[in-house]
């Protein structure tokens, strides 16, 4: 009974992670452009307002006033005065001494929070420190990490963990205890579960960032490939399929032909190229079925749609490997979904001959007047 509520506490755990991100991603994509990154690093000083969102892979200092969303790859992000909307960092360190009125996302990095959060916080991969007279109105979701907070701090939310002691306890290490006659120190278990811990989160992030780039640079390639998937479903399977099978042939072929080998790391090259946008553009299909079959509004940009369908089938995945009795089932079922997805992909560009091709699209029916 015990184990069951602990797989169930944190099954809604990763569900409410998984829902703030969406939802995170969603608010700033109703807003920001893809073609709007910056490569420089972004500083509001004080007393002066900034009415638009920021996405750079450079650091975000806010002394003043942000009228918008903020997302950061990698730079840190420092909000001494006041941000209106959401804020998302992938692999940067968030400080929040301010005001922030919307969400905040934190990736792989630490967060400190001294000053008011309206919104709710999710870090994922780090520590969340909350000390001095810091507030948060909303939710507080950490995973991998812990959150620190001091005897002054106020939040009217509620916490949501899942730390490396109840990954300790959910996976049978316990084996382990006995090598060589000695038993294993605690530090060392629990260097291997962060190691471990730090892997998938690397693979995550690593895996968005790189389905995200098509839908930046080539947002029109995506979005006929998206369109051939949907419209064109089975045939994509089968020429998918087709594509799959001939590869080795294809390349033994060439290994065996003394003109075929210098083509066999320029083909390999393609093939990745067209795998990385198949699943670029299935992961926007996937989104868009999700959030239809919920009934909620999902990222309206394309970016997010891409990025919020991969963090949906990854998620399957690495969270399959942390909840007890479910976890082998959404393994599986997110093994399937991305396989499948990668054959639908292919078949799709093969088709749409790399998305330069406008992929054939869904007959929605007209509505029927009454009579």
């Amino acid at each position: 009974m015990k184990t069951r509520r602990l797989g169930t506490s944190a099954f809604m755990f990763c569900l409410a992670v998984f829902s703030f991100t969406t939802a995170s991603h969603a608010k700033f994509s109703l807003r920001a452009k893809t073609d709007d990154i910056r490569h420089t690093d972004v500083m509001i000083p004080k007393g002066e307002t900034l009415n638009e969102d920021i996405v750079t892979d450079k650091s975000v200092i806010v002394n003043g006033v942000l009228d918008g969303d903020c997302v950061s790859f990698g730079g840190p992000v420092t909000i001494t005065g006041s941000a209106s909307g959401d804020i998302v960092s992938l692999g940067g360190p968030v400080t929040i001494s301010g005001l922030a009125k919307g969400d905040i996302a934190s990736f792989g990095a630490a967060t400190e929070i001294t000053g008011t959060v309206d919104g709710d916080v999710a870090v994922i991969g780090s520590n969340l420190v909350l000390k001095g007279t810091a507030t948060v109105n909303g939710d507080i979701s950490s995973l991998g990490g812990h959150v620190d907070k001091g005897d002054k701090v106020k939040f009217n939310g509620k916490i949501s963990t899942v730390d490396l002691g109840i990954l300790t306890r959910l996976t049978k290490l316990k084996k382990l205890r006995e090598f060589h006659g000695k038993d294993i120190s605690p530090w060392l278990v629990g260097g291997l579960l962060g190691l471990g811990l730090f892997v998938m989160i690397s693979i995550l992030l690593a895996g968005i960032i790189l389905l995200i780039l098509p839908a930046i640079f080539f947002p029109k390639n995506v979005e006929a490939v998206a369109d051939e998937i949907t419209g064109n479903f089975w045939k994509s399977a089968g020429v998918g399929t087709l594509i799959i099978m001939a590869l080795f042939p294809a390349l033994l072929c060439m290994a065996i032909s003394i003109l075929g080998i210098p083509l066999i790391p320029l083909a390999l090259i393609l093939f990745c190229a067209a795998g990385i946008l198949g699943m670029s553009a299935f992961s926007a299909v996937f989104e868009k079925r999700f959030f239809e079959g919920i009934k909620k509004s999902g990222p309206q940009a394309l970016i997010g749609k891409v990025a919020a369908g991969y963090a949906l089938m990854a998620g399957l995945l690495i969270f399959g490997h942390v909840i007890p009795l479910v976890g082998g089932i959404l393994s599986l079922t997110g093994f399937i979904i991305i396989a499948f997805g990668a054959v639908l992909g292919l078949g799709a560009v093969f088709t749409t001959k790399m998305g330069t091709v406008e992929g054939k699209k869904p007959i929605i029916p007209a509505p029927t007047m009454p009579v």
